[in-house]
C-alpha cells in the first residue's frame, strides 16, 4: 500500500510539472500586446484618426437634409394655401428636402484630408511606439526572471557548499584537528547563506510580480517561463558602429515616423487656415411642399392651360320686375382637380436649384488668428521632431556605449572569477588538511561567490544591454 501511495505522489508531480504550461520571450510578447491597456488606449487613438480621416473624405459628398412641420392655429393668419389673411382655423402641413454641395472653398478639404492622413499615419506610429515600449519591458523583466533564477541556483549551491564544509570541520573537531571556533565560524556562513537564499527567492519572486504586472495577469496565477539557452558574451558581435546603428534607427523608428507626420500634418493644417482667406462656392438644391385646410374645393391641374369663360358676375332689375343677369369674362383653367390630400402635395410642390457664394470680408481677424496658431503648431511639430532625433542619438550612442562597457565588464569578471575559483579550491583542500583555519576559509569562499555573483550580473547586464541596442536595429527580441 505505501508503495502505491509513493508511485501515487511521483505521478501526481510529475503531471503537475509538465502540465503547466511554461511561458517564452514570444508568448509574453505577444500577451502583453494584447492586453496591455497602454497599447489599447494607442488603438482607440489609432480609431479616433481613422474616424476623423473618414470624416474629411466624406465632407467632398453633398449633404442632404429633410424637414417636416406640422400646425394648426386659430384667429388671423395667413393661409400658407393663398398667402393671404384669414380669420378662421387652419390645420396645415409642409414638407422639404434640401441637398447641398460645395464646389470651391480654398483648399480647406483638400488640405484637410491630407492633415487627417498624416494625423492617422502618425497615430499609428504612435501605437508602434507603445508597443515597442511594452516589448521592451517584457524583454526587462524576463531577463530579470532569468537572473534572478541564476543567482538563486548559485545561492542555494553556496549553502549545500557550506553545508558539506560544515560537516568536515565538525569531524575534524571531534578528532581534534581544528579548534570548535572554526566550527562557529562555518556554522555562521552556513546561517548567512541561508540568509541569501531567502532573499534570492524574494528577488525571483518580486521579478515574477512585475512581469505578471506587465502581462495584466493575477499575481496568484500559476505561472512559469522557459528557460532559453543563452550564449556567453563576446564583444565582437558588435560589428556595426553606433552611427549606423544611428541612421537605420532613424529611418525605421516608429517615434520618427510619428513625428515626420505630424510635421507634415501641421503644414497641411496651415492650408486648412488659409482657405478662411477665400471665397466659398456651392451648389444648392431642394424641393417642398405643403397642405392647408383652408385651400379651395378645387384647383388647377399642373400643365393646365388658362381659357377665358363668361361668368355671371350680377343682376340688373328691370321695370317689370324681372332680373337680368349680368357676365364679365374671366380666366380659368381648362382642367382642374379635387381638393384631396394628396392631390394638394402635389400642386403645391415647389423646386429650386442655384449658386451661393460666400465672400469673406471681415470676420474680426479670425482667419488670421487661425492661420498664425497653424504656424505656430508646424514650428511647434518641426522642434518635436528634432528633439525625437537628438533624443534616438543620444539613446543609441549611450547603448552602444553600455554595451561595450558591459562586454569588458563580464570579460574582466570571467578572469577574476577563473582566478577565485583556484584560490578557493585551494582554500578547501587546505582546510580538509587542517592547514588553515574556518576564518580565512570564510573569507576566500565569500571572495569567490561575490565574484561568482558579480560576474552573473555582468552575464546578464550585457544580454539586457545588447537586445537594447539590437531593438534598434530592428532585430527580433529574442534569444
Amino acid at each position: 500500500m505505501l508503495r502505491i501511495f509513493i508511485v501515487f505522489i511521483f505521478l501526481t508531480i510529475g503531471l503537475n510539472a509538465h502540465g503547466q504550461d511554461k511561458w517564452s520571450l514570444q508568448k509574453c510578447v505577444d500577451y502583453a500586446l494584447e492586453n496591455n491597456l497602454q497599447v489599447k488606449q494607442s488603438g482607440l487613438d489609432v480609431e479616433s484618426a481613422e474616424i476623423s480621416l473618414f470624416g474629411s473624405k466624406m465632407s467632398t459628398l453633398p449633404n442632404m437634409n429633410g424637414n417636416l412641420g406640422l400646425n394648426t392655429s386659430t384667429g388671423r393668419s395667413i393661409d400658407p394655401f393663398t398667402n393671404t389673411i384669414i380669420d378662421r382655423g387652419i390645420n396645415s402641413q409642409n414638407a422639404g428636402l434640401n441637398a447641398s454641395l460645395p464646389l470651391f472653398d480654398g483648399g480647406q478639404r483638400y488640405n484637410s484630408i491630407k492633415r487627417d492622413q498624416f494625423g492617422q499615419l502618425a497615430a499609428e506610429k504612435d501605437l508602434e511606439s507603445v508597443q515597442n515600449d511594452v516589448t521592451l519591458n517584457v524583454v526587462t523583466f524576463y531577463t530579470n526572471i532569468l537572473f534572478n533564477k541564476e543567482l538563486l541556483e548559485t545561492a542555494k549551491l553556496r549553502l549545500l557548499t557550506t553545508e558539506s564544509q560544515e560537516n568536515r570541520v565538525e569531524k575534524q573537531v571531534e578528532i581534534g584537528a581544528l579548534a570548535q571556533a572554526d566550527l562557529l565560524q562555518i556554522r555562521q556562513q552556513k546561517a548567512n547563506d541561508e540568509l541569501e537564499v531567502v532573499r534570492a527567492e524574494n528577488n525571483l519572486e518580486i521579478s515574477y510580480l512585475q512581469l505578471k504586472q506587465a502581462l495584466q495577469i493575477p499575481a496568484d496565477q500559476e505561472f512559469d517561463i522557459e528557460i532559453p539557452e543563452l550564449p556567453e558574451p563576446n564583444e565582437g558581435e558588435l560589428m556595426e558602429s553606433s552611427s549606423n546603428v544611428y541612421q537605420y534607427a532613424l529611418q525605421n523608428q516608429p517615434v520618427i515616423k510619428a513625428a515626420e507626420f505630424r510635421k507634415e500634418s501641421a503644414m497641411r493644417g496651415i492650408g486648412v487656415a488659409r482657405s478662411g482667406y477665400y471665397p466659398s462656392l456651392s451648389l444648392n438644391a431642394g424641393i417642398s411642399t405643403n397642405y392647408s385646410s383652408a385651400a379651395p374645393d378645387r384647383f388647377p391641374v399642373l400643365g393646365s392651360e388658362n381659357v377665358t369663360i363668361p361668368q355671371e358676375i350680377g343682376y340688373v332689375p328691370l321695370p317689370n320686375g324681372e332680373r337680368q343677369p349680368v357676365f364679365d369674362d374671366v380666366t380659368v383653367p381648362s382642367e382642374s382637380a379635387e381638393n384631396t390630400y394628396w392631390n394638394q402635395l402635389d400642386f403645391n410642390q415647389r423646386r429650386f436649384v442655384g449658386l451661393s457664394l460666400n465672400i469673406p470680408i471681415f470676420n474680426r481677424f479670425q482667419v488670421k488668428n487661425n492661420v498664425q496658431q497653424s504656424i505656430i503648431n508646424h514650428k511647434r511639430s518641426e522642434y518635436q521632431l528634432t528633439s525625437a532625433k537628438n533624443q534616438l542619438q543620444q539613446t543609441i550612442e549611450q547603448a552602444y556605449l553600455d554595451v561595450k562597457a558591459a562586454a569588458k565588464s563580464y570579460q574582466a569578471l570571467k578572469n577574476s572569477y577563473e582566478a577565485a575559483e583556484l584560490s578557493f579550491r585551494n582554500a578547501e583542500q587546505r582546510l580538509e588538511l587542517g592547514a588553515t583555519d574556518a576564518v580565512e576559509f570564510t573569507q576566500i569562499k565569500n571572495d569567490f561567490e561575490r565574484v561568482k555573483s558579480d560576474l552573473i550580473r555582468a552575464k546578464y547586464d550585457y544580454i539586457f544591454k545588447l537586445k537594447v541596442l539590437d531593438f534598434y536595429q530592428g532585430k527580433p527580441l529574442n534569444f
